[in-house]
């Protein structure tokens, strides 16, 4: 093709393909593009690529690198408290932080003030550090475990491995009780364990043991008369005749009975030979278990199963004691030391935290130095044939979740590693490939980085982590878009290959509004949990949001520049051996060249491309019937699923942290379902508080201030007095003995297991004024048996400040394991100077603090205690009058917050589904203009939620935590497929419904199935973590992504195919111009402008050969890049006479239709 001055000529007749390729005509310049319609931005990109590649990733660098330093500057953990998530608004989150701030606050003062006080120091070891919980399952169901001697032995190896350690008592805590009573130094306490009964020999009486037997057996309907009678004898003594309703000789058998009973208990301490006869002592545990007074003593060991007509026990269990605070000070004057240093609350509250995380380092060294190793050991199933040994310890357990996380990790890795290689071998390039892994990662830093430095949300959820994931997907799915345009428009036109800068801007337009869509779609559904009041799913949503529009962001500019560099550098380069060179020519001129030479057949796309636009929009448009088949297939799929939606429950127990096989979710499961309640079992504390008003929550923002829940508030009016006393006493009694909270409240040895620091501290008083002669019965007996009361034990208020500072250092009579301070440190409101707040606590029958039960059985749980409370509110109740103000019922271990939430999770994924769908109509309808294809992908996007959510109850999955947060964000997950074909198809050429399905399969057919695979297949690594969480995401994120698909592809596509309902074209803005019939759609002729000649359009320029025409007459302007012997006159630009239309005047009123150049 000969070049002159910049125009081309040729001779000849040109065939209807190369008739309409020309460069685009010029045009009046915008704000976004140039004369050419080239976009501004693309120009600068296609001139300067590594200038602005290097720009854009150096930015990301340096953003992301701001974004660490900071967080390391700080110090914190980055993520939030994942304890503490509710509705600041709701009842129950008002009062459990009313009391948990205010115990806090509290806690502080009476620190500041006791600093340096000796008899209000802590003693060593005294309370509660850690606990060893020890797990045991039987592989024999004959037997159990107390059915043979080596089972048992197992069992005691497991606990030897500490109590015999030579370092053991510098750990463990120690029991001052019995060291007081007997004047000695104090020893360890020994582990809760039925173990104890089986290791006392020395002691075991087995006559007087089978006497038990017999008496129980034949007298069974005296088990509660024997149980009184041991109460009595354990508070008066063995010298008092016990005021029970019997006969004389109904209470001599009792007394008898219970007297030698308890004396062989007391002898248990584990320390001996294992008994010779082990079934009596299993037969003889089976029925103390009929004695509430002594169930205690050895239920703890036993499995729910476990009775005198089933002597077999599958489970058992067993808790070592370690003790805080430990003995590491290396200064004998450490609290003189602080005292003259007059440090601060806030100070001290350091101080405190830094030697509680010294102790827990302490125990924790020394448990991985002397015992882990062997603790591994005896946890494997080789170990013991007959025996399977379960660990946790909470020292241990972060270092088994972090073993767990980088364990799954490495799954994780294996999802991004295919993700890698899959866009390798699509984008076929490794250089492309890196830079779009690279992009897809550098959205979360700089997701991060608008999330915390500019938008300054400060909390950071764990749940952001699975950004990550959906960012791979979304991102993949995106570079998937943008390089398949970029091989498409090889074969699409040559008036887009004429040069780099107007491939890039037709490649930028075509991928940028269907991203745009996708992309808005997805981050507003994200943008949905907001309606949630949980500040975790609050807090994930934005963050998600972030992540999704910086990654969009990033592929149309690094990305995009990238590609820039590829076509420069790499695209039509060629290796032999180690030598890489590039070969002649240039990759988009080449393209050209091809497309022109190919003529009418054009060029062929690749096979999975040809395959889509023939073969799978063949089947769609072929006939009815085949669409009907699969429309009615989804229909059926969909009603199926609706049904099984409608069997979807809330959770009904307690949520698994980790795969079921692993050991510490056996043990957990053990635990959790395997015992009934014991007398050891902690159940959950509930608090009913005189003195606080509800916490003021103004100017709380947890996005924002994690830290800051609001400030807690006092009654001004609480007195502490005589008569406030007397009626916080008269309510411990009545919850402890009020056969109505019989089946509320857990029983201890018959009664309410009620926490009542009003009894200790009476006891006390009187102790402190010569009320006690402990020459008639040991004090804590005493303290039991309430003989105090008939003294004056209420503490004048005068005299508070000088009887709470020794009470708070005594060791408890209620609990003997636990200091007073330790034991009522959210029940005893003392600032270090006055009494702040009184709370009774009650220990719940059925809930615990550490399962989570379906929300149906918690909230009948709560509102029973609610009633309570309502009771001891009302006005004519002598304990408000008598204290004044109103009550406060709570639990700290937010189970009655999460209760709640249960209800919120629900409610949220509802209205989440709803929202994000009728956001994506929205969108659809916004960007499409057209109802019918923004209904259609709705209801497709409505039919993928049901299948997902359906195909969860057929899994066996219930409405948990998990589930509710996935349900959440079906809606914007599942829309980029529909959505990318739903715009394909819009923008298609014109022409009728068959042709647009073609244009749409054969241009997102083959991205939308890579994004499909790519997703799929980085999901399945993730079945395989043992984080439930993140195993149940990856079988979410598998159903979403293969939903989606089958969906969009067949059902969505085919619904456009049936219905053939027309797209109407937007009208021209030229339209309007009026421009002579005779001109309009005539061709060219030798400068003459011939009428009535019909044309064809395509690409949006008219054109057709000249069947006139004998001669052909060469046309020949600079505006033309090849040469034509026809071209069609269009509507003018403008409505003046005389018009200019590519390069060509014409007057619009001259009859002759002369044209000129």
């Amino acid at each position: 093709m000969p070049e002159t001055n910049g125009e081309y000529s040729v001779d000849g007749i040109v065939n209807d393909k190369n008739a309409m390729q020309q460069k685009p005509r010029l045009q009046k310049a915008t704000m976004w593009s140039d004369e050419r319609g080239n976009l501004k931005f693309v120009n600068i990109i296609v001139r300067r690529p590594m200038t602005i590649f290097f720009v854009i990733l150096i930015t990301c660098l340096f953003l992301s690198f701001i974004l660490f330093y900071s967080l390391v500057k700080s110090g914190e953990n980055p993520f939030g408290d994942t304890a503490n998530q509710f509705d600041l608004k709701d009842i129950r989150s008002i009062q459990y932080d009313s009391l948990r701030l205010a115990s806090l606050e509290v806690k502080a003062d009476r620190r500041a003030v006791a600093v340096g006080d000796a008899a209000s120091a802590t003693k060593v070891q005294s309370e509660i550090g850690d606990v060893t919980y020890w797990t045991f399952q039987s592989e024999q169901p004959e037997t159990g475990l107390y059915g043979t001697r080596s089972s048992i032995e197992a069992m005691k190896s497991a606990l030897d491995l500490f109590i015999q350690a030579e370092r053991y008592p510098d750990f463990c805590q120690l029991d001052y009780r019995q060291a007081k009573v007997s004047n000695s130094d104090p020893e360890c306490i020994k582990p809760l364990t039925a173990l104890n009964m089986y290791y006392s020999s020395d002691t075991w009486d087995s006559n007087a043991i089978q006497g038990y037997i017999t008496e129980m057996k034949e007298y069974p309907d005296r088990m509660e008369l024997l149980s009184g009678q041991v109460l009595c004898l354990r508070n008066t003594g063995t010298n008092v005749t016990c005021e029970l309703e019997a006969t004389a000789e109904e209470l001599e058998w009792s007394k008898n009975l219970a007297i030698g009973m308890g004396s062989t208990i007391n002898q248990w301490d584990g320390k001996s030979d294992l008994v010779e006869n082990i079934t009596e002592a299993t037969e003889f545990s089976a029925y103390l278990l009929k004695v509430p007074a002594l169930k205690g003593v050895i239920d703890f060991g036993f499995d729910s199963e476990f009775s005198p007509d089933n002597l077999v026990s599958i489970y058992s269990r067993a808790i070592v004691f370690w003790g805080a605070p430990l003995n590491l000070t290396t200064s004998d004057n450490s609290m003189e030391d602080a005292s003259s240093k007059s440090l601060t609350v806030e100070e001290l509250e350091e101080e405190a935290k830094e030697k509680k995380k010294n102790d827990d380092k302490a125990l924790k060294d020394y448990i991985l130095k002397d015992f882990l190793k062997e603790m591994d050991r005896l946890a494997t199933d080789e170990t013991n044939p007959e025996v399977n040994s379960y660990y946790f310890m909470i020292a241990l357990i972060l270092d088994v979740l972090l073993k767990i996380v980088v364990r799954d990790a490495l799954l994780a890795l294996i999802s991004v590693s295919f993700v890698f290689f899959w866009l390798r071998i699509n984008v076929g390039s490794w250089f492309l490939a890196g830079i779009g892994i690279l992009e897809i990662f550098l959205s979360c830093p700089l997701a991060w980085f608008l999330f915390t430095i500019v938008c300054q949300v400060k909390y950071f959820a764990f749940l952001n982590v699975l950004s990550i994931f959906i960012v791979c997907a979304i991102g993949a799915d995106d570079i998937f878009i943008f390089m398949d345009a970029y091989k498409q428009s090889r074969t699409r036109d040559a008036n887009i290959l004429v040069d780099l800068e107007t491939r890039m801007s037709w490649v930028f337009r075509r991928t940028g509004t269907a991203m745009a869509i996708t992309s808005a779609t997805t981050c507003t559904a994200f943008l949905c949990t907001l309606i949630t009041p949980i500040v975790n799913i609050r807090a994930f949503g934005i963050f998600a949001a972030f992540v999704i529009l910086l990654d969009y962001i990033l592929v149309m500019t690094l990305f995009c520049t990238a590609v820039v560099i590829y076509h420069n550098k790499f695209e039509n380069q060629g290796c032999f051996k180690s030598c890489c060179c590039t070969k002649n020519g240039n990759p988009t001129e080449d393209a050209r060249q091809a497309l022109l030479q190919s003529g009418e057949a054009g060029v062929k796309g690749d096979r999975v491309t040809e395959f889509f636009k023939n073969k799978v929009a063949g089947f769609v448009n072929k006939s009815s019937s085949n669409r009907l088949i699969l429309l009615t297939i989804f229909a059926a799929w969909t009603g199926f699923s609706i049904y099984n939606v409608t069997k979807l429950e809330p959770t009904k127990e307690t949520e698994q942290l980790l795969d079921e096989d692993h050991p510490l979710q056996k043990s957990f499961s053990i635990l959790g379902n395997q015992f009934p309640t014991a007398d050891d079992d902690q159940g959950l504390e509930v608090h009913y508080v005189w003195g606080l008003e509800e916490i003021d929550r103004t100017g709380v923002n947890l996005l924002l201030d994690p830290k800051n829940y609001g400030k807690p508030q006092y009654v001004e009016t609480f007195d502490y007095n005589k008569q406030c006393q007397t009626e916080l006493l008269a309510v411990c009694e009545d919850l402890k003995t009020n056969t109505d909270y019989s089946e509320l409240i857990k029983r201890e040895d018959g009664v309410g297991s009620i926490k009542c620091f009003i009894e200790e501290l009476g006891a006390f008083y009187v102790y402190e004024t010569g009320g006690y002669n402990g020459e008639e019965v040991e004090y804590c007996a005493w303290v039991k048996s309430g003989s105090w009361k008939t003294e004056a034990w209420q503490v004048p208020p005068s005299e508070i400040a000088t009887i709470v500072p020794k009470f708070l250092g005594e060791q408890s009579c209620i609990d003997e394991s636990q200091s007073i301070s330790a034991l009522y440190s959210n029940e005893f409101g003392w600032d270090g100077k006055n009494v702040k707040y009184a709370a009774i606590t009650a220990e719940s029958n059925l809930l615990d603090p550490f399962s989570i039960k379906p929300e149906s059985t918690t909230r009948g749980e709560y509102d029973q205690f609610a009633m309570i409370q309502n009771t001891l509110t009302d006005s004519n109740s002598a304990v408000s009058t008598a204290c004044t103000g109103q009550v406060i019922m709570t639990d700290l271990s937010e189970i009655f917050i999460f209760m709640n939430n249960q209800t919120i999770y629900v409610r949220s994924a509802i209205l989440s589904s709803f929202l994000g769908i009728g956001i994506a109509f929205g969108v659809l309808l916004l960007a499409t203009c057209s109802f019918h294809i923004a209904l259609f992908a709705s209801v497709n996007i409505a039919c993928v939620l049901v299948s997902v959510v359906g195909t969860m109850v057929l899994l066996g999955w219930s409405l948990g935590i998990n589930e509710s947060v996935l349900i959440g964000i079906i809606a914007g997950f599942s829309v980029d497929y529909v959505v990318h074909l739903a715009h394909a198809y819009k923008s298609a050429p014109p022409g009728d419904t068959d042709s647009r399905i073609r244009a749409a399969f054969g241009d997102m057919g083959i991205s939308v199935l890579n994004g499909m695979i790519t997703s799929v297949a980085a999901s399945i690594p993730l079945f395989f973590c043992q984080l439930q969480f993140f195993s149940k995401f990856g079988t979410f994120l598998c159903m979403v992504i293969v939903f989606s698909w089958l969906f969009a592809n067949f059902a969505f596509m085919s619904v456009l195919a049936q219905l053939k309902i027309p797209i109407r074209e937007r009208k021209n803005k030229d339209d309007d111009d009026s421009i002579d019939d005779d001109v309009l759609g005539a061709t060219i002729d030798g400068g003459k402008a011939i009428p009535g000649v019909k044309v064809a359009e395509e690409d949006g320029w008219s054109y057709e050969r000249n069947p006139t025409l004998q001669d052909p007459v060469n046309v020949t302007h600079s505006m033309y890049e090849t040469p034509t012997t026809t071209a069609m006159i269009t509507k003018p630009s403008a409505p003046t006479n005389t018009q200019n239309m590519m390069g060509y005047n014409y007057d619009e009123n001259d009859e002759s239709g002369e044209i000129s150049a």
